[in-house]
């Protein structure tokens, strides 16, 4: 269920507007991994709408292409540099809907970024947002198992002294035999307008969580995003 007043609008529209830095914590049972923490950039810049298909009539969406790059550390080789893109999609009727896929990421078709081949997972945002969530613990929800949200860095200064406040999502994906579980959360501003109906919504940092567990992998990797 979508957190009260949330709304997802204005949470997808704010990630564009910011360059974030990227911290990524790494964690491997392979030690052939990497392992230890990575930094670098991320951006969210603004794709054509699309539309699905699978509905009648068709629903547009709205896309945003997101893309990390950083460089590796020196022992791994020097100056190599990684880049990964993902493309976000919003239902465009979407303001503070209770569907569970309205906010969807997408693997990028390769050697065209700025088309989405297939799902990642949709977003499942969840009621009961706080900031306990370590990022250590596993729940199960009807027999599926997820991850703990990390907590999303504080915020810089906001402008009028707003309040902030703590929603998380999360959602899974299985590839061949391996469980990608992954867990969202994102600091947004709580302001006078929450009374007048707006809803909150605009981030100002946010964290994600991916646990990939498979016969061969064993990681948990945890990423920090500040302006």
């Amino acid at each position: 269920t979508m957190p009260p007043n949330l709304n997802l609008q204005t949470l997808f529209t704010s990630l564009p507007k910011k360059n974030w830095s990227l911290l990524r914590v790494l964690k491997s049972a392979n030690p052939h991994d990497i392992n230890g923490n990575l930094h670098g950039t991320a951006s969210f810049t603004s794709l054509p709408d699309t539309s699905t298909t699978t509905q009648d009539p068709p629903a547009p969406q709205r896309q945003l292409l997101y893309t990390e790059t950083g460089t590796l550390p020196p022992h791994i080789g020097h100056n190599l540099q990684w880049k990964k893109s993902y493309i976000w999609r919003l239902k465009s009727s979407t303001a503070t809907s209770t569907v569970k896929d309205d906010l969807s990421v997408w693997f990028v078709k390769v050697g065209d970024e700025k088309v989405a081949d297939y799902l990642f997972h949709g977003m499942e945002f969840l009621l009961d947002s706080n900031e306990s969530g370590s990022g250590g613990d596993e729940d199960e929800d009807g027999g599926e198992e997820f991850v703990s949200a990390p907590v999303p860095p504080p915020a810089a200064t906001i402008p009028g002294g707003e309040q902030t406040v703590v929603v998380t999502a999360r959602g899974n994906h299985l590839c061949i035999n391996d469980m990608y579980r992954t867990a969202y959360a994102f600091r947004v501003v709580k302001g006078d307008g929450d009374r007048e109906g707006d809803g909150i919504g605009e981030v100002v940092s946010w964290a994600s969580r991916h646990v990939v567990k498979g016969p061969k992998k064993d990681q948990d990797i945890v990423n920090y995003y500040t302006v």
